[in-house]
């Protein structure tokens, strides 16, 4: 691990590079823009009026060290489109590539995905390699809304001349990574349009079917026609399971056409006798048949189609179920109705967390689990000891029978701060969110100030967040509040939300008696802030460095931190070049399953400037937003 001042060398060296024309443009030129008041009046606009009003800076330091750091050198001009990137290469070949890939078909276009030609410049065989490697359990919904934008986007890289074929077709790949990141309705919008790609690969047809089956309903019509190009024995499970769920097998069943029809009690035999079968599903099946309700001990690594056919029977799940780490798998059985209410809410928080289970459904989980005797009254201490998904389900059913103001004050605090920083911006941070939308932000109120501003912001509702962040301002100066100030320069945009605290008076409070480990914190929250535009002085970066350790060398300034050194050069050279496209898929490489709040802040940073250099500047702000979250804490 860096120590904090190489870190800071690598922030700053890797953050200096040179503004793009198209966003140069967009800035005028003149002298220096401040990011605080001058102290003697300490004037600052009104975000969201536009009306100038003057505040007293709870934060600044009296005396000389109150006063504000320049913000660039008198001889440079001033730059709101700073796009950290490393040194182009000498040169530049250009290569002629063959014809198109047919599988460019997308349901986006333009604006709505990543513009009109986003694989230009990367050949096809360089994407396919990469696709499969894209993240799938992210807890970033920035991150998951860049790729699945990406993936259904328009377009297609093009084969360079004389590449063979590929074992499998770029439609086929995108198709199955969307049904891996839990999107099984852009997947089915995308297969429809590529017939060819998906009759061809039956792996990818499986992944949708599966994504559908866990995620229901099972579209039956569309699956019946994905199947025929194959004959495997999974698509006859699928097949029985659709004529069960339809009430086409039977005799305790109602059926559509009355008796059952000749031969179907041969499908069971049939099933049995294959060799790798899934003898799980057809215990439920012959259940969904008319057969006795089946009693699972265990069910430790159910298939899609017998939690889909469980779930279609409202049946119970053992508890060991949640020895699964697939999210998808355990969204299928917190939608369960039949399953224990515990074990419901412990799947329904893990599969939110990887964004495969929505606010809503999440709240009903929690709302369902059960508290025994005086739990409800003892909530504080159960929090100290037990920070899982059920005392979380308990914070929220107090919250809604509380009728007292103070009550409910203190159980949003608490609900607060059993968020860990990769739930800030998912479901779980939501269902907080809408909890604190009952409440108002009000001088009573002040002590969840800071963290539901910090909340708010992460979850990109800005207004909301504006007002909590207003009330810390005036009721809590403290170094708390002073950690926002990053997040709400990125969530509000220039000029500063927070009036008078200004980049001075955050640095003066964040770096008081900071730690190494502060300190790399801070320099981590200077470099958003410079990726997303704002002139960072030189001396704001040497403040951040620790006292006590030995220089940096420019070998630790060379290095990125953590990354693949090669994804971290595609990065720079496809965002110089505005190749859309790659730049995307280099940067989610990047970011990976950790996402903006679990990477670490320089490539974040980077990352974030090439989003904005090829013009991606609502999902670089959304990832800087999720990223600033994570470091406010």
């Amino acid at each position: 691990m860096f120590a904090a001042a190489s870190l800071v060398l690598a922030l700053s060296g890797a953050l200096m590079g040179a503004a793009t024309p198209a966003l140069a443009q967009a800035v005028p030129s003149g002298p220096p823009i401040r990011l605080f008041p001058p102290p003697e009046t300490m004037a600052v606009p009104d975000v969201g009026a536009g009306a100038g009003r003057v505040l007293d800076d709870p934060l600044a330091s009296p005396g000389p060290s109150a006063a504000p750091l320049p913000l660039i050198p008198s001889d440079r001009a001033p730059s709101f489109d700073v796009v950290p990137t490393v040194a182009p290469p000498s040169a530049i070949a250009v290569e002629t590539l063959g014809p198109l890939d047919p599988d460019g078909a997308g349901p986006l276009s333009g604006a709505a995905g990543l513009g009109g030609d986003p694989w230009r410049g990367i050949p096809r065989a360089e994407v396919l390699a990469l696709l499969p490697e894209l993240p799938t359990l992210t807890p970033s919904p920035a991150v998951k809304e860049l790729q699945r934008r990406l993936l259904l986007s328009r377009g297609s890289p093009a084969a360079a001349p004389g590449e063979p074929e590929p074992a499998r077709r770029f439609g086929a790949l995108r198709v199955e990574k969307l049904a891996a990141m839990g999107d099984p309705r852009g997947g089915a919008d995308l297969a429809a349009l590529l017939p060819e790609a998906m009759a061809a690969d039956e792996a990818a047809a499986r992944a949708l079917t599966d994504a559908e089956l866990l995620a229901g309903p099972l579209d039956c019509a569309a699956a019946t026609e994905r199947a025929r190009p194959f004959s495997s024995p999974y698509w006859q499970r699928v097949e029985l399971f659709c004529r069960l769920r339809a009430g086409r097998i039977g005799g305790g069943m109602p059926t559509e056409t009355g008796a059952a029809p000749a031969g179907d009690d041969l499908a069971f035999d049939m099933l049995r006798e294959q060799p790798g079968g899934d003898p799980d599903f057809l215990r439920v099946a012959e259940a969904m048949a008319g057969g006795p309700a089946p009693r699972l001990r265990s069910l430790k690594d159910p298939s899609p189609l017998t939690l889909a056919a469980l779930r279609a029977l409202q049946a119970g799940l053992p508890p060991d179920v949640l020895s699964l780490t697939d999210p998808a798998r355990l969204a299928a059985v917190a939608s369960n109705n039949g399953t224990d209410p515990a074990t419901r809410v412990t799947a329904a928080e893990r599969a939110a967390v990887a964004l495969f289970l929505d606010s809503r459904r999440l709240a009903e989980a929690y709302r369902a689990a059960p508290a025994k005797g005086d739990e409800l009254l003892r909530l504080k201490d159960a929090a100290a000891r037990d920070r899982t998904a059920r005392t979380r389900a308990l914070v929220q059913q107090a919250m809604l029978a509380a009728m007292g103001g103070g009550r409910r004050v203190e159980l949003a605090g608490l609900a607060l701060e059993l968020l860990d920083p990769p739930m800030l911006a998912g479901p779980v941070g939501a269902v907080v969110a809408d909890m604190l939308d009952t409440l108002s932000p009000t001088p009573d109120a002040a002590a969840l100030a800071p963290a539901a501003a910090r909340l708010c912001f992460a979850l990109d509702r800005a207004d909301t967040g504006k007002r909590w962040y207003d009330l810390a301002l005036r009721s809590r100066p403290t170094a708390e509040v002073a950690r926002l100030w990053p997040l709400a320069v990125i969530a509000l945009g220039p000029p500063p939300g927070g009036g008078a605290l200004g980049l001075a008076g955050w640095l003066d409070e964040s770096l008081r008696g900071a730690d190494p480990e502060a300190r790399a914190r801070v320099a981590g929250q200077l470099a958003l802030l410079q990726a997303m535009g704002l002139a960072v002085p030189e001396e704001a970066w040497r403040r951040t460095a620790d006292p006590e350790e030995s220089a940096p060398t420019p070998a630790d300034a060379a290095r990125p931190p953590t990354a693949d050194p090669a994804l971290w050069q595609r990065l720079a050279e496809a965002s110089a070049d505005r190749r859309v496209g790659e730049t995307a898929l280099a940067a989610l490489l990047l970011l990976g399953n950790a996402g903006p709040a679990g990477a670490p802040p320089a490539v974040v940073a980077r990352v974030v400037g090439a989003l904005r250099a090829v013009g991606l500047d609502n999902d670089a702000r959304a990832i800087a937003r999720e990223a600033a979250a994570a470091l406010a804490g």
